[in-house]
């Protein structure tokens, strides 16, 4: 409990969530969700749970109707009834809309999205995950419908989602295993190891745990170590703030909150390359270094 990782932004948390799961060292999240907890993270995987498994009826009842496309409650609750009384899955009476009574206008919205579906599972032969799960947030409108929302939360949504399909073309471009080995790159294989990272437990915030932050949740706090990472130009600045010299003074402030919570010491890193938008880009080292 005496180490603090403190970053930028939220979406930074995931690298260090998985590095840490791989090593058995356990971590809390401070003042913030955990990055698979996190409902835009829950809202994509489950596409894509449901494409590789449209027998997956948690994540079918997250996304048949987000975002929206008039799939209502009565409808779900028709759809859950049918299902339950013939003893097959949601999915099932989906596809057979029309043998249930759904009203004319109901069938069509069922037919569309399971159309949809299908077109994307289509995909799972040709394509990698990252580049399904790109498309798959094109066409659903996910990805606009959070680039559009510019209110604080909207755009860090924005940048968690992001960070999710970077953690995806990350995976896809990772070589094979020692033996050199082909290693499965498909979007099911992809699943597969979220998923263990995706049941977290609630932990006390006391507890012997690495703490895991934003600089914003560290404000009065302080460690006996602590990790200020991504400390890269466009990130820490953060881009948005190099415009002007007021803005970047208030980041350069928070530069000093991060320096300052460390009680005995303190580690600067930064990335020499980093995903960003699904582009390896080189970065340079922030000015504040210096």
């Amino acid at each position: 409990k005496d180490f603090a990782i403190l970053y930028r932004t939220n979406a930074q948390s995931r690298a260090f969530e998985e590095a840490l799961r791989r090593m058995g060292i356990p971590y809390t999240m401070y003042g913030g969700i955990s990055f698979y907890q996190r409902k835009e993270i829950k809202d994509l995987v489950a596409y894509l749970r449901v494409i590789v498994n449209p027998s997956d009826e948690e994540a079918l009842k997250r996304i048949i109707n987000y975002p929206a496309r008039g799939i209502g409650k009565t409808t779900m609750d028709k759809l859950v009834l049918s299902a339950n009384e013939q003893n097959v899955t949601m999915w099932e009476i989906m596809q057979k809309a029309a043998d249930f009574g759904f009203r004319a206008g109901t069938k069509d919205l069922l037919e569309d999205f399971v159309t949809m579906i299908k077109s994307f599972a289509s995909m799972l032969t040709r394509q990698n995950a990252y580049e399904v799960a790109v498309h798959v947030g094109k066409q659903t409108n996910l990805v606009r419908e959070l680039f559009n929302d510019k209110s604080t939360e909207g755009v860090q949504r924005y940048e968690n989602i992001q960070e999710l399909l970077n953690s995806i073309k990350e995976w896809t471009e990772s070589p094979d295993n020692e033996e050199g080995e082909m290693v499965d790159k498909s979007l099911a294989a992809y699943l597969q190891q979220i998923t263990l990272l995706t049941d977290t437990d609630e932990k006390d915030p006391d507890a012997d745990t690495v703490k895991l932050m934003t600089i914003h949740a560290a404000k009065g706090l302080e460690f006996g170590c602590v990790f200020a990472a991504g400390l890269e130009e466009m990130l820490f600045p953060n881009a948005m703030s190099i415009n002007s010299r007021e803005e970047l003074e208030e980041e350069r402030r928070l530069f000093y909150v991060v320096i300052t919570r460390a009680k005995q010491r303190l580690w600067i890193t930064y990335a020499n390359t980093r995903y960003r938008f699904g582009q390896l880009v080189q970065n340079d080292p922030s000015r504040f270094i210096e």
